[in-house]
Parts: C-alpha cells; sequence; structure tokens
C-alpha cells in the first residue's frame, strides 16, 4: 500500500509547505479552471515525483482572476503578503502565519495541459491541468540551460523513465549531455530527495546517454 504523502515526507517544513500548496491550488482552481500548473510541484504532484517542490507555477490565459484569487485566498483564511503584477506574469507569496507558499501566474504563452491527478497530503487527488511528461522534459532541460540548477537535471533524469524516446527527445537529450554544464548547486540535491538514491550530475548525464540509445 503507497503511503500517504505526509508520511512520506521527512522534514516538518516541507509538510507544512505541501499542505498550503494544498489550499493555495484550490483557491487557484477555484477562480481560474484553465491554470495549467508546470515546473517541478506538478512533476512531484502529478507523476509521483519523489522530489520536493516549494513552488507553485502555472500558465494562466491572463491576469483578469488576480482580485479573485485574493478574495479566495482569504476566504481560506490565508494572507496575500505579496502580489507583484509584469507584463508577462504575476507573482505572490500565501502565508497561514507561519509557513510561506510562492505562487506564479506566466500568460505570456498559451498552454492548453493536460488534466491529472494532483495528490493531496493527506493521499487525496484533485483534478489539475498540467504539462505532458514529455513537455515537462523539454521545459526542464530549458530551465537547466537559463540556471543551471541541479534540480532541473533530477527533473530531466527522472521524467526520462516516463516517456518514449521519440527523435526529438532524443536530439534534445543529446544536446543536454553534451552542453550542460555541471550544476552551481548539486549538494542541494540531497536535501530536497525524499526517496531514493540521490545521483550525481555525472550520474545522471550518463543515464540520459543509456535513454538515447
Amino acid at each position: 500500500m503507497r503511503i500517504v504523502l505526509r508520511g512520506r515526507l521527512k522534514k516538518r517544513l516541507h509538510r507544512e509547505v505541501a499542505a498550503l500548496q494544498d489550499e493555495v491550488a484550490d483557491a487557484v482552481y477555484a477562480v481560474e479552471n484553465n491554470a495549467v500548473l508546470h515546473d517541478g510541484t506538478s512533476i512531484w504532484r502529478c507523476y509521483s515525483g519523489n522530489r520536493f517542490s516549494e513552488d507553485l507555477d502555472f500558465y494562466a490565459p491572463s491576469p483578469h482572476f488576480t482580485k479573485a484569487f485574493a478574495q479566495k485566498i482569504s476566504e481560506h483564511g490565508l494572507t496575500l503578503s505579496k502580489l507583484k503584477q509584469t507584463n508577462n506574469l504575476v507573482f505572490s507569496k500565501i502565508t497561514d502565519g507561519n509557513t510561506e507558499v510562492r505562487a506564479e501566474f506566466n500568460f505570456s504563452a498559451a498552454k492548453k495541459g493536460v488534466p491529472a491527478e494532483y495528490e493531496r497530503i493527506d493521499g487525496s487527488t484533485m483534478t489539475v491541468f498540467t504539462l505532458t511528461p514529455e513537455e515537462l522534459f523539454l521545459e526542464k532541460i530549458s530551465a537547466y540551460y537559463n540556471r543551471r540548477l541541479i534540480r532541473d537535471a533530477y527533473d530531466v533524469f527522472f521524467l526520462s523513465s516516463k516517456i518514449t524516446p521519440s527523435p526529438q527527445l532524443k536530439a534534445a537529450a543529446t544536446e543536454f549531455t553534451a552542453r550542460a554544464q555541471p550544476p552551481l548547486d548539486e549538494e542541494n540535491l540531497k536535501t530536497i530527495i525524499y526517496a531514493g538514491a540521490i545521483p550525481s550530475f555525472r550520474q545522471i548525464t550518463a543515464a540520459l546517454q543509456r535513454w538515447q540509445q
């Protein structure tokens, strides 16, 4: 029997953040049904990942929902401690008084998403929209080039087990293993993987090279 998420998370802070993420995700979909969850938390919650992710990242059609979102956050007994809007993004911070979660909404790119089951901390699920594993694989490769964080390389490695190597994906992986420089924060991976072995960057790229064959 699969242990519920609360039981799998070893750190109290991770459990508290995960519980608050659930509240925020509820509020998001209450006011913007077409929001598309992506990046690390979507891999963790929708595709059975074992890497903790602290932020909620969404694609959204437009920023029109922000006032309703702020109201819904208040109805949940939470505080919207920061709300900043640029031409392409809405960046927010939500707190319950003890824990804080960041939620970002990107409306510069139209993403339809696919329905998926999001695992809550108590083991229940709710339906959300997210990207396919293939789309996330490519997104994570791009993210690694931009910021060289070990979590992105790990996510690429993890997602490779969820997808079939198409010509496009194999080409992206080939370029990644040839081009990617070592991460700037490799030691951080051990603080966010809560189950299983912790591969090095070299082991990750070697596994991706085998996956391409």
